[in-house]
C-alpha cells in the first residue's frame, strides 16, 4: 500500500489470504471487524526515497507532493468506519479530528480534513464568495460534526441520509481546500521572493495532490467524482479530462521563468468553473431521481453534491442558488412534482453568468423527467487547456508521522468496528506505545 510509514503491524488472515495491514488508533478497530486475527507483531518500516516526480494523473509536478496526494487515504479510512449497517460514527470523527498518520505536514503532525474545513481563507475568491452568501467561516466543520454527531442540520435523519451526506460531503471539503492551494499559489507568484517551483509553484502542486490523491486512477477523490458524471452527461464536456489540462496551464503561469498573472487567475477561474459543471451535474441528476420516485440517498446526494459550488452559483445568481438550496432542502422527506424543473429553469438561467453553457454540461443519459422546457443558456464552450510542463528531477521521501491524540473523542469500543477490537486492544496499545 502507498505511503508506508512506521507502524504497528498486525498480521491477519482473511478470506483465506495472509495479508499485512498497517493500523492506528483511528483505523485499528475497522480493520478488526473484519478479519480472524493470527499474530500481532511490531517493526519499523524506512520507505525507499522515490527518485524523481512521477507525473499525477496527465498533471506533472515540479516539487514533492507525496504527502499530499496521501489525504485519499484520509477520505478512504473516514469512509470505510461508514460503510455497513452500523456505520462507526466515533470513529469516523476521530480519524475527521485527529487523522490517521497517512498524509504528513512533518514529523510531528499530521494532516487531518478538520484542519481544512477551519482554515481561515478569507481574501481568496471561492472563499469568500460562500462568506458573501451567507455561509459561517467554518461551515464546513460545523456541518461535518452535526452529520457525524446527528446533530444540528442532521438532528434525527436517518443512517442513509447522515452517511450518504458525509461520504460526498468529504469530497467537498477536498475541492474546498484545493481552491485555497490554487488561490495561495498566486498569491506568493505575484512576490519574486516566492516564485518558482520551491513555493508559488509547489502550491499549485499541492491543489493538484489534493483533488487528484494518490491512487493511479484517482479513486476516492474529488476528481473521481467529476469522472462519473462525464459518464452521466456524455454529451456534455469531459470535466474529468480537460480540468486537468487547465491545472497544467495555471501552474506554468506560477513558475519562475513562464510567470503570467493574468493567466493564473484564468486558470483559477476556469477549474471553478468546471467544478460547477460537474457538481451541478451531481445535484440535478439526483434531484431528478429523487422528486421521480423518492429516495433517501438520491436526495442525500444531490444536496451534499452541490455544497461545494453554492458560493460560485451565488456570486453570479442569487436566485439560482436560492433555487437549488431550497429544492435540495435535506431536511424534505419527498420532493414535490414540479421541483426539478423548477431549479433546472432557474439555474441553466443562469449558466451564462456563471461562463458555462447547455453544450458543456449536457444531458443526463438515464433522465425520467423528460418535460422540462429545452435549455437556452449559454456561454460558449469551455476554453482549452495544455499537456504537462517536462519532468522536473527530484526526490519525494515518504514521511512518518503520528496523529496528534493519544485517545479517540469517544471511546474506540463503541459501534460494531471497536466492540470486535475490543478483546485486542490492551496487547495493541502496548505495541504503539512501544513506537511512539
Amino acid at each position: 500500500r502507498r505511503g508506508l510509514k512506521t507502524f504497528c503491524s498486525v498480521q491477519f488472515v482473511a478470506l483465506g489470504d495472509l495479508c499485512l495491514r498497517r493500523s492506528s488508533r483511528a483505523g485499528l478497530a475497522t480493520m478488526l471487524s473484519r478479519v480472524a486475527v493470527t499474530s500481532v507483531l511490531c517493526f519499523a518500516a524506512s520507505p525507499p526515497a522515490v527518485s524523481g516526480y512521477p507525473a499525477i494523473g496527465g498533471y506533472m509536478p515540479v516539487s514533492s507532493v507525496l504527502e499530499h496526494m496521501q489525504m485519499t487515504e484520509e477520505v478512504k479510512a473516514f469512509n470505510e468506519a461508514l460503510t455497513g449497517d452500523d456505520p462507526d460514527y466515533a470513529m469516523a470523527k476521530t480519524i475527521y479530528q485527529f487523522g490517521t498518520g497517512s498524509s504528513c505536514k512533518s514529523p510531528s503532525a499530521a494532516r487531518t480534513l478538520q484542519a481544512f474545513a477551519t482554515a481561515d481563507l478569507t481574501g481568496e475568491s471561492y472563499y469568500d464568495a460562500f462568506i458573501a452568501a451567507g455561509w459561517d467561516k467554518v461551515w464546513w466543520d460545523s456541518w461535518m460534526l452535526h452529520m457525524l454527531d446527528g446533530t444540528g442540520v442532521a438532528a434525527g435523519f436517518s443512517r442513509v441520509k447522515r452517511v450518504t451526506c458525509l461520504k460526498k460531503g468529504v469530497l467537498g471539503l477536498m475541492t474546498h481546500y484545493t481552491s485555497h492551494e490554487l488561490e495561495d499559489a498566486i498569491v506568493m507568484a505575484q512576490d519574486p521572493v516566492s516564485r518558482g517551483d520551491k513555493n508559488s509553484a509547489h502550491a499549485w502542486d499541492e491543489g493538484w495532490a489534493f483533488y487528484y490523491g494518490n491512487d493511479p486512477a484517482g479513486v476516492d477523490s474529488a476528481w473521481e467524482a467529476a469522472k462519473k458524471r462525464d459518464e452521466d452527461f456524455p454529451t456534455g464536456a469531459n470535466i474529468s479530462k480537460v480540468i486537468v489540462e487547465h491545472f497544467n496551464k495555471g501552474l506554468i503561469a506560477v513558475r519562475k521563468d513562464t510567470y503570467d498573472l493574468t493567466a493564473a487567475k484564468a486558470a483559477r477561474d476556469d477549474i471553478y468553473r468546471m467544478w460547477v459543471v460537474a457538481y451541478l451535474r451531481a445535484a440535478l441528476k439526483y434531484l431528478e431521481l429523487a422528486e421521480h420516485r423518492y429516495d433517501e440517498k438520491a436526495h442525500a446526494e444531490g444536496y451534499a453534491y452541490y455544497l461545494p459550488i453554492d458560493g460560485l452559483v451565488h456570486a453570479k445568481s442569487p436566485a439560482a442558488s436560492q433555487a437549488m438550496m431550497k429544492a435540495l432542502d435535506i431536511s424534505k422527506t419527498s420532493i414535490a412534482a414540479g421541483t426539478y424543473c423548477a431549479a433546472k429553469a432557474a439555474v441553466e438561467a443562469a449558466y451564462t453568468d456563471l461562463g458555462i453553457s447547455c453544450d458543456s454540461v449536457g444531458v443526463f443519459k438515464d433522465a425520467v423527467i423528460t418535460n422540462c422546457q429545452a435549455c437556452t443558456g449559454s456561454a460558449g464552450p469551455l476554453p482549452s487547456g495544455v499537456g504537462p510542463v517536462a519532468a522536473v528531477s527530484g526526490t519525494a521521501t515518504d514521511m512518518t508521522c503520528v496523529p496528534t491524540t493519544t485517545a479517540p473523542a469517544e471511546p474506540i469500543t463503541s459501534g460494531a468496528h471497536g466492540r470486535a477490537a475490543a478483546a485486542l486492544m490492551p496487547v495493541v496499545m502496548a505495541c504503539l506505545a512501544s513506537r511512539a
